[in-house]
C-alpha cells in the first residue's frame, strides 16, 4: 500500500509546529506550493496536499485522506476508522464538541461556575479568540500524543494533515472581523 514515495512526500514537507508568524506562514505555503503545478498554484494547501500524497495512496487511502476535515472528524465513519489515529482524534473531537456544547449551554444560564468545577478540559475563560486558541492548542497536543511512533507511514500523513487544517484554522482568524462579528450576534435590539 504505502511505497517508498509516500515516505519521501511525507520527509519534503514542511515542518509544522504550533505557532504563527507570517515566516512560518510563508515557509509552509511556499514548500507546499512547490508541489503544485504553476497553473494551479491558486489551489488550497490541503488540495494540493491530498492530489500529492493521492498519488501514492491507494484508492481506499486516498478516499479517506480526502475524506478527513475538521467539520466532520468526528463523525461515526472517522471514529470507526481502523486507522487508531484517526479513530482516537475522532473521539476526541466527540467528547470536545460536547463539552463544549454544555460549556455554552452553562454559560447562557450564567451557571458556569457549577460547570467550571465539573469539566474535564484544561480551558482557562478568556475572549472568544483566547478560548479558540486553547481549543487549537488542546487539539494538537492530542494529535502529538497520539501520533508518536508515526513518522513515515499513512498515519503520519493523516496526523499532518490534521495538524495543517488546525494551523490553517488558526491563521485565518481576523480579529476585527472576529470582534465585528461577535457584536453583531450580540447586539440585542
Amino acid at each position: 500500500m504505502i511505497s517508498g514515495d509516500l515516505e519521501y512526500v511525507l520527509v519534503s514537507l514542511p515542518h509544522l509546529s504550533f505557532e504563527d508568524s507570517m515566516e512560518t506562514r510563508s515557509r509552509v505555503s511556499f514548500l507546499l506550493k512547490k508541489y503544485a503545478h504553476p497553473s494551479t498554484s491558486e489551489k488550497s494547501l490541503i488540495t494540493i496536499l491530498e492530489e500529492e500524497a493521492g498519488k501514492f495512496l491507494n484508492p481506499e487511502a486516498s478516499r479517506l485522506f480526502r475524506e478527513i476535515d475538521l467539520g466532520t472528524i468526528h463523525s461515526n465513519i472517522f471514529q470507526e476508522s481502523k486507522n487508531k489515529v484517526l479513530a482516537g482524534f475522532s473521539e476526541f473531537m466527540y467528547e470536545l464538541k460536547k463539552e463544549l456544547e454544555q460549556l455554552r449551554i452553562s454559560r447562557r444560564k450564567e451557571d458556569s461556575e457549577s460547570f467550571d468545577k465539573k469539566q474535564r478540559l484544561p480551558f482557562t475563560p478568556g475572549n472568544p479568540l483566547e478560548e479558540e486558541l486553547q481549543l487549537l492548542q488542546l487539539q494538537w497536543n492530542k494529535l502529538e500524543s497520539l501520533s508518536q511512533g508515526h513518522y513515515s507511514n499513512f498515519t503520519a500523513l493523516i496526523t499532518y494533515k490534521l495538524k495543517l487544517m488546525l494551523l490553517l484554522r488558526w491563521w485565518s482568524f481576523d480579529m476585527e472581523k472576529g470582534f465585528d462579528l461577535f457584536e453583531t450576534t450580540t447586539k440585542k435590539d
